[in-house]
């Protein structure tokens, strides 16, 4: 038996915890390090010791410092168990750092293309400036069953050109420094506050009290939060277990004031509020969970109270009540009540084989004395339907992976969104709920959608609400090749028939309903008659079947340091009967082709390129138009898009350095040619510079 010099030091330690009770037989007499075959012959003054006694020490020493050892969180000497120690307590400091640059041929100045849709506008939004930000995120380990952290970030909007801004607003620009608002002046906010304890309470894993990005629910309930709101949102959640098949999440979530409820408000602003009373108002949520080898089930329960004090309460303020006598406590009404409750089914025991499936129900009322209506009064500017609704939504997936092995997969989806389904705290962006590719980049159960606070480059969403329909998608991937195609026939619950929807007081329509969306040239009043507004789903009039195909392919070319090439190609063909007491005159056709292909490539171990041209051409019958006197006047529409673009990627030490560059050029030509848009050119850029620290 051999034993190094730090072995034998542990040995000695441990011998010292483990033998007492061999106090009599066994001398304290050090071991000698090294091989004990060859060491010294022991001095003839000390007591010997056996073989067989000096093994059983080695037993006994071994044992104890392998448990002393899985204690600390160390592995045991002679190859014991391992044991993880609890972590202690610590301090952690992350930085991130990013700076933005936009260019266009314009004249507009900001740090973000498309900023506050709001009639009264904002003061960050435009085309042409540089900004940075700094992020700070704390994390405090107070115990291993106790966590708190932040996050400190300076506001958005600082522009470099602001030298001397110190965010004192004043009306107009002037010389001062004081002109442009706090968002301006690169003040650290603080954010994304939050203490998580693990309490030993039978079933309760963890409390979370503070800031969230509500990722524990699901998009049709509850749904995460966008990327730029990320710490925005407040809740107390509750998460356990009932054992390892069986787990819940309870939460209380308070309500953003400024897009929860019906005319993107909880009160603020709404003119049949006196005061508005935002700071009790919550959404409650609970999931059960029960997985198994066999298959999951999801169930989530969501509920949107928005709460305002009753004004024939005298002691609420604006009250006219004189009659009755005060008594110290307002009676609040619900302003808006809002659930949302879905089932959702997940196997995939087989492993060929995925199932899902989801089943929802919504309900939705407004109370017409608390609620000024925008259907009417706000041009249809409102995520919710005026009164009182009843939804449903249903979707179901199977999807084949390889079942033949030969790289082939195969998806298929039903989905069925009823016309009064309401989800107005689902996601609002970054989740795409559907398998199809859409009309735009993607797919989200609300009428909430945030298409705002984001750059040109990046993604739009649509509502879902009112569709049925199903998709399948085939794919293929033969070595270096990766192929796909889709197929998608939409029909819409929204349909009108020979009747008519109520968009003059009950359903929103956002004002712009008809036409593909350019979401090129997107401007929130439609300025540049871009088409159908994304969220718009109800129509006075509508009769339309849709046809999405999409082709899609990628090819890896070992040359160099690869190359891929990538094209995608999509044709909707779109058609719209509208009012059907109206022979031909407003029926809508839309030919649409979107056209795209790249090469990309790295060009170093650190920089890479890629380089892509993109064509859209639009062949809209009676795209838009107006029926005055019973005469339907739709002038037609063709549009034709060239775009040509780069991006440039650059990762050295931990910086990261992204660029894009395109040439926009679009030409519309319309029957009725004061609606003519040739020859519109645009050339912009938007590039990044980011590092963690």
């Amino acid at each position: 038996m051999t034993r190094g010099p730090a072995a034998a030091a542990a040995l000695l330690a441990a011998a010292a915890l483990a033998l007492p009770a061999l106090a009599q037989e066994t001398p304290e007499t050090p071991e000698p390090a090294g091989d004990r075959e060859t060491a010294p012959a022991p001095d003839p003054a000390e007591p010997a010791v056996s073989d067989a006694l000096r093994a059983e020490i080695d037993r006994i020493v071994d044992e104890k410092l392998s448990a002393r050892m899985s204690e600390l969180g160390g592995a045991a000497s002679g190859g014991g168990a391992t044991a993880e120690a609890p972590p202690p307590v610590s301090f952690t400091l992350k930085g991130d750092f990013f700076t933005k640059v936009l260019l266009r041929n314009n004249t507009s100045g900001g740090c973000v293309s498309y900023g506050n849709p709001a009639p009264e506008g904002d003061n960050f939004a435009g085309d042409n400036g540089i900004c940075s930000e700094l992020g700070l995120t704390i994390t405090g380990r107070v115990s291993d069953r106790v966590e708190a952290g932040a996050h400190i970030q300076s506001r958005f909007g600082a522009e470099w050109a602001d030298w001397y801004e110190n965010g004192d607003e004043r009306d107009g620009a002037d010389g001062s420094g004081e002109s442009l608002g706090q968002n301006h002046a690169a003040y650290l906010q603080l954010r994304g506050v939050y203490l998580r304890i693990a309490p030993p309470i039978p079933t309760v894993r963890s409390v979370h009290v503070g800031a969230t990005d509500l990722g524990m629910w699901n998009p049709w309930t509850i749904g995460k939060a966008r990327y730029t709101e990320r710490d925005n949102a407040r809740a107390a959640l509750l998460d356990g277990s009932f054992g390892a098949p069986f787990s819940y999440t309870l939460g209380v979530i308070a309500l953003p004031k400024l897009y929860g409820g019906p005319g993107y408000t909880t009160g603020i602003a709404d003119p049949l509020i006196d005061n508005p009373f935002w700071q009790r108002d919550f959404a409650w949520a609970a999931k059960l969970k029960h997985e198994n080898d066999w298959f999951g089930l999801e169930h989530v329960t969501s509920a949107v109270l928005d709460e305002e004090a009753d004004l024939d309460d005298p002691d609420a303020v604006g009250s006219t009540n004189a009659i009755d006598p005060r008594d110290g406590a307002v009676v609040t009404n619900l302003r808006y009540v809002n659930t949302n409750h879905t089932l959702e089914l997940e196997s995939n025991a087989i492993d060929w084989l995925g199932l899902s499936a989801l089943v929802g129900y919504s309900y939705s009322r407004t109370d017409d004395a608390l609620v000024f209506n925008s259907v009417s009064g706000a041009q249809g500017f409102t995520p919710a339907p005026m009164g009182e609704h009843h939804g449903y939504a249903a979707v179901a997936r199977v999807e084949l992976f390889d079942p033949a092995d030969i790289d082939l997969d195969l998806q298929l989806e039903y989905f069925n969104i009823g016309t009064d389904w309401v989800a107005v705290m689902g996601s609002r962006r970054e989740a795409d709920v559907l398998l199809t590719d859409g009309f735009v980049d993607g797919q989200v159960p609300t009428l909430n959608v945030a298409n705002e606070f984001q750059d040109f480059t990046e993604a739009f969403y649509e509502p879902v609400v009112g569709w049925h329909g199903t998709t399948a998608v085939v794919s293929w991937r033969p070595g270096a090749l990766e192929l796909s195609g889709e197929g998608t026939f939409l029909e819409y619950n929204t349909d009108t028939g020979a009747g008519s929807l109520d968009t003059d007081k009950t359903y929103p329509d956002f004002l712009s309903t008809d036409g593909m969306t350019d979401t090129d040239l997107f401007t929130f009043a439609n300025t540049n008659d871009r088409g159908r507004d994304p969220r718009s789903v109800y129509h006075e009039h509508q009769n339309r079947r849709t046809i999405i195909t999409v082709a899609k392919g990628a090819y890896t070319l070992d040359v160099l340091k690869t190359v891929v090439l990538r094209a995608k190609s999509k044709l909707i063909y779109d058609t719209d009967q509208r009012d059907q007491s109206i022979e031909e005159a407003d029926n809508y056709a839309g030919l649409l082709f979107f056209e795209k292909a790249s090469v990309e490539a790295p060009i170093t171990d650190e920089f890479s390129a890629a380089l892509g041209y993109g064509f859209d051409a639009w062949f809209e019958e009676h795209r838009s138009g107006e029926v005055i006197a019973g005469a339907a006047d739709y002038p037609s529409y063709v549009t034709l898009k060239h775009k040509v673009f780069t991006d440039l990627r650059y990762a050295f030490g931990g910086a990261n350095l992204w660029l894009h560059v395109e040439y926009l050029n679009k030409d519309l030509d319309a029957t009725d040619n004061r609606l003519d848009q040739r020859g519109l050119g645009v050339l912009r850029a938007i590039g990044t510079v980011s590092a963690s620290f």
